[in-house]
């Protein structure tokens, strides 16, 4: 009699301290899209507009221009979103989703190619669509940049 008892806080402790079950690529992907469709249509965010030249690389040639927004909380002053166009020869337009300060989602657009996206799940790559890994690197890496910007100026 005195054994299930101790079966029982066995099976109590095994669970409570086992391994966590992780999210499938398809769960992250869904929660996510339900995530950036929710910081697209909510009213309550502030946005602000940034627009200027885009320069050659010695920066005195205007080779044309861009315009990039920033999405965020203004109670908490959390980023949600950022949405980046560029327009030279091509109109490349670029949105960054963030949640806890964490990218979550990446998507970008051109004329005459296949979108690009990158799905993450605590700052790991769950999924991509389109992307050389080369290409994820330099995403992944322009977020962060266009991140520390935001935490600089807000």
């Amino acid at each position: 009699m005195r054994k299930h008892p101790l079966y029982l806080i066995f099976i109590i402790v095994l669970v409570a301290c086992g391994p966590k079950v992780a999210k499938s690529p398809e769960s992250v992907i869904k929660e996510t899209e339900i995530y950036s469709q929710k910081v697209d249509t909510d009213k309550g965010i502030k946005t602000e507009v940034t627009e200027g030249a885009l320069t050659d690389n010695e920066g005195f040639k205007d080779i044309g221009k861009f315009k990039y927004t920033v999405s965020f909380n203004n109670d908490t002053n959390e980023l949600l979103k950022i949405n980046n166009i560029e327009t030279t020869d091509k109109t490349i337009i670029e949105n960054y989703y963030f949640k806890n300060n964490k990218l979550t989602y990446f998507e970008s657009s051109s004329e005459n190619s296949k979108p690009k996206k990158i799905y993450l799940s605590n700052g790991k790559i769950v999924s991509t669509e389109s992307l050389s890994p080369d290409e994820q690197k330099l995403f992944m890496a322009k977020a962060k940049r266009f991140q520390k910007v935001f935490k600089e100026t807000h």
